[in-house]
């Protein structure tokens, strides 16, 4: 799985560097071209994801060797399959278009076209016969720890980007802005009144309410009542058999699986209050506390857990319910918590999307072995 998501990041930002000549190449300037904001095309990364599969089965003996011309029917058929519903979900969704073939000749609603395809064959023939064996080759030198440590942070990069990316594209940073603007204008009309009356002497202290900069002792006392009012909410969750379990399972470096949902719990925490995000405290803290009670040894070698990634949010919530009765939208932020990758299992409310961000955060900070550097609690 890590290797595949290795190859995934490469081929996505092989096809964004092609991308991004050819159209700037036509315009004669330079165009960012892709859906998110980082230099990958995750449609390319699907396509050289399919290859690298096959590639495997007939290496494997599973599949037999391809023929130059049936990579390109293969290509010429999986571009079609790939840009015609991807176009269409991202119209539906966004409102938008990042590509139209209306101009091509057999193009099917601008949303896929033959010439186009029939390149797609063409470079799948080069991808296929060349690339891909390179990368594997590459793959191979690379000790495992490395892979892991790689297909990390490539899939904590991606999950930003993309949450960021449809954060804008759905307006979010408009409306917490507009929140936070709105704050703002109070603020600054309260001082203004005060300095309008010749009475108040006492200038500086109100400057500070401007600019939000609190005396030290005052911010000490503001992260103490945070402690005091984060633990509030945990503190049930330690006199838990089952939460206790967590204790013996190692998560990523050193941190247990119980230190990393608490790490999880702590940072969703900061981001739902810093940004004022106004996500369900109560909720957000428990499905963080909770997302990942699947209770087994993951790094074990054992055929079932190689797609833990794919499949312990669904075996955490099960466990979550029946031992918690967690309410409906902290199952949703359970089984989403490792989106991208459930690439179907899409955070949607404010605390599956904290929890998505947070979880990202935490594992690459804690596989590094830099916690206390970067805020974690344990």
């Amino acid at each position: 799985m890590n290797r595949y998501t290795i190859t995934f990041f490469i081929f996505s930002f092989l096809g964004w560097v092609w991308e991004t000549i050819y159209c700037s190449f036509r315009v004669h300037k330079l165009v960012n071209r892709g859906f998110l904001y980082g230099p990958i095309c995750p449609i390319y990364g699907f396509g050289a994801l399919l290859g690298f599969i096959i590639y495997d089965l007939v290496k494997a003996g599973y599949l037999p060797e391809l023929e130059w011309w049936e990579i390109f029917i293969l290509g010429f058929i999986v571009s079609m399959v790939l840009e015609y519903p991807t176009s269409w979900v991202l119209e539906k969704l966004f409102d938008a278009r990042w590509w139209d073939y209306s101009k091509f000749p057999m193009n099917i609603n601008g949303r896929t076209s033959v010439p186009t395809s029939v390149a797609f064959g063409l470079a799948a023939i080069l991808v296929m016969d060349v690339l891909i064996p390179l990368v594997d080759r590459r793959l191979s030198l690379l000790p495992e720890s490395v892979i892991n440590v790689l297909a990390l942070i490539f899939v904590s990069i991606i999950s930003i980007d993309t949450t960021l990316t449809i954060m804008s594209l759905t307006d979010f940073r408009k409306y917490v802005a507009f929140i936070d603007e709105g704050f703002q204008n109070h603020v600054t009309d309260f001082v203004n009144r005060v300095f309008s009356k010749q009475k108040f002497n006492f200038q500086n202290v109100i400057q500070r309410v401007v600019v939000f900069k609190l005396p030290e002792r005052k911010n000490q006392i503001a992260k103490q009542i945070r402690e005091k009012q984060f633990i509030e909410l945990i503190k049930d969750f330690y006199e838990s058999d089952v939460v206790k379990q967590m204790d013996k399972f190692i998560q990523h470096g050193t941190t247990t699986t119980l230190e990393h949902c608490e790490n999880v719990a702590w940072i969703s925490y900061l981001i739902n209050e810093k940004l004022h995000l106004n996500a369900n405290e109560k909720e957000l803290v428990e499905a963080a506390m909770l997302h990942d009670l699947y209770l087994y040894d993951w790094h074990e070698d054992d055929s079932s857990h190689r797609l833990h990634g794919l499949y312990h949010p669904d075996v955490a919530c099960d466990n979550a319910i029946e031992h918690f009765g967690i309410s409906e939208k902290e199952q949703e932020a359970i089984r989403s918590h490792m989106w991208p990758l459930t690439i179907t299992k899409i955070p949607k409310s404010r605390e599956a999307l904290i929890i998505c961000i947070a979880d990202k955060y935490c594992a690459l900070i804690e596989t590094i072995r830099l916690n206390k550097y970067f805020g974690l609690r344990h």
